[in-house]
């Protein structure tokens, strides 16, 4: 019996969403069954997690997105280590991914896409398109990312597979000895609402609209603090936010946080106010430890987070709108509790990381299962 090699290609490793997904599924794949190597264009700090775990990774080192195009290099790795499938992550992955796939004689090509996107961008769809024949199934991480990628490309639904995110509800369970020393450490006292904000700090994730809405909520003297987990071009228009006037006194600037459990567990809410997304990890990651979330009415985020039930959906760009929900979250305890409960239960129902690394198992073995390897090529 033979394994299946499979290469994980992504364009970089920093530790974002798509990263993370990369991630779990090359320490989680069944070792009996698959042989899972990743390579990414460049790096980041998830080359580390993924070395510690002893997954073998190769980091091109690619300077920029232009050199996605020299496809030499990156042929000549898939080439060498003889993979059975490559599963390309995010567009300038793709975009090299599939021709050197195919010059590498690599016989089966997969690709997820991880976000409906919301910029102009109508050359990625063409790209899809023109390249259809190069990839076996496109794979979406939520049935509003293929209705937008499939309306936009023109592919055929046959040629899509919904995979939802999967998290691992336990390893965001609550963490009460966390709670309470974060929330000394930041000078939360035990009847003030924390709102947690994590993302990367760009135009996509919405967190101007979010500092406007807490500019609101300031001036109407509603008891809440916000703590901003993150990184990106916007970490200035936060700090600025935190300087100048009242925002010193409701905003906290964390940077980016490795104790991801740690901060939610801190948190009565998280606020996610994204212009666009695809599935919302945050958003998911913070149902799973308990917490409601505040999120706009976008593709994906509106699948997880149900309104009313889970969360409060606003719609995008609307400040009133958002420091509205703000003020009806933080003045019931006992709605935060229910909604909490509830989408924790929902994680754990719909979410599953057990049943995202399942799907993806068939979805290969379905693909690829009749070039299994024999496991002599991975002594």
């Amino acid at each position: 019996m033979g394994r299946i090699r499979v290469c994980q290609l992504i364009t970089e490793l920093a530790p974002a969403g798509a990263e993370r997904c990369v991630y779990e599924l090359a320490t989680r794949l069944d070792k009996d069954r698959f042989d899972v190597r990743v390579v990414a264009l460049r790096g980041g700090q998830v080359a580390d997690w993924l070395a510690r775990a002893a997954v073998p990774v190769t980091v091109l080192g690619l300077r920029g997105k232009r050199d996605a195009l020299k496809l030499g290099k990156l042929t000549e790795v898939l080439r060498s280590q003889q993979f059975d499938l490559v599963h390309t992550h995010l567009f300038h992955a793709d975009l090299a991914g599939r021709p050197a796939a195919r010059l590498a004689a690599v016989p089966h090509i997969v690709h997820t896409v991880h976000v409906a996107e919301g910029r102009f961008r109508p050359w990625q769809f063409a790209y899809a398109r023109f390249l259809s024949g190069y990839c076996d199934r496109i794979v979406c991480v939520s049935q509003a990312v293929r209705d937008h990628h499939a309306k936009r490309s023109g592919l055929p639904l046959w040629r899509y597979v919904v995979i939802p995110n999967g998290i691992d509800a336990e390893a965001f369970s609550r963490d009460e000895a966390s709670r309470r020393r974060l929330r000394a450490e930041w000078g939360i006292d035990g009847h003030e609402v924390l709102l947690a904000f994590v993302g990367r700090l760009d135009r996509q994730k919405g967190i101007d609209t979010l500092l406007a809405a807490i500019s609101h909520l300031g001036a109407r003297g509603c008891p809440m603090k916000l703590v901003v987990a993150g990184e990106g071009p916007k970490r200035p228009l936060v700090e600025n936010f935190i300087e100048r006037g009242e925002g010193g006194r409701f905003c906290r600037m964390l940077g980016f946080v490795t104790d991801i459990r740690g901060m939610l567990s801190a948190a009565d809410a998280l606020v996610m106010p994204s212009r666009w997304e695809g599935f919302g990890l945050a958003a998911g990651e913070a149902m799973a430890a308990g917490l409601p979330v505040i999120a706009t009415r976008v593709a994906g985020l509106s699948e997880i987070v149900v309104d009313g039930q889970t969360g409060i959906l606003v719609d995008r760009e609307d400040v009133v709108g958002l420091a509205d929900a703000i003020t009806r979250l933080a003045g019931d305890a006992e709605l935060r509790c229910r909604l909490g409960e509830a989408a924790r239960r929902r994680v754990i129902e719909h979410y599953s990381i057990s049943a995202n690394i399942a799907a993806h198992q068939a979805l290969y073995a379905e693909v690829a299962g009749d070039a299994a390897t024999p496991l002599k090529r991975n002594s």
